[in-house]
């Protein structure tokens, strides 16, 4: 009788369990291969607003402060502006998590995202230096059926689009030299 009274308590409440974990976390990881030094590399993506320069999907940039606290907003081609704050840096290993959280009911056009932390490495490789962006986003649909443009998978292409601009660019600019 125990048995049976343990089973149908468990049947009813995994339904409840199941729904009561939250949204799902969109993971990515992205890296590339620079011919530079890591601190060549270095100087420049610790600089914030120096993304300006060589993504193209960043029209304008302006910052408050360095290092952990810092602030930087970013002007989107499309006119958006994402707000991001350094929450982790880590000079001697280069690396640095910046973290963009959107205001409660705003939606940003081509990246419907309501949460973000991007992680950036720096590190040697054969070729001079090994780029990575890694981190996790939020889908700003928290519902269970989102419009076609709020999908997860919309949201985790346009995090990973505009990251893979950032390294390209970062690859290019040091190129180009």
């Amino acid at each position: 009788m125990k048995f049976l009274k343990l089973s149908l308590l468990s049947i009813l409440l995994t339904p409840a369990l199941a729904s009561a974990h939250g949204p799902t976390p969109l993971k990515f990881d992205l890296e590339i291969e620079v011919n530079a030094s890591p601190d060549e590399v270095w100087a420049v993506v610790n600089n914030l607003c120096s993304v300006k320069d060589w993504n193209e999907s960043i029209t304008e940039c302006s910052s408050t402060g360095e290092g952990l606290g810092a602030f930087r907003e970013l002007t989107l081609d499309n006119g958006e502006v994402l707000k991001e704050e350094v929450t982790k840096v880590q000079a001697d290993r280069k690396r640095m998590l910046t973290t963009l959280k959107v205001e409660e009911g705003r939606v940003i056009k081509g990246m419907p995202i309501r949460s973000m932390g991007s992680f950036l490495s720096v590190a040697e490789s054969s070729s001079g230096s090994k780029v990575k962006i890694r981190g996790t986003a939020y889908s700003s649909f928290e519902g269970k059926s989102p419009p076609p443009d709020r999908t997860d998978s919309v949201c985790k292409a346009a995090v990973e689009a505009l990251h893979t601009k950032t390294l390209n660019g970062l690859k290019a600019s040091f190129e180009s030299k």
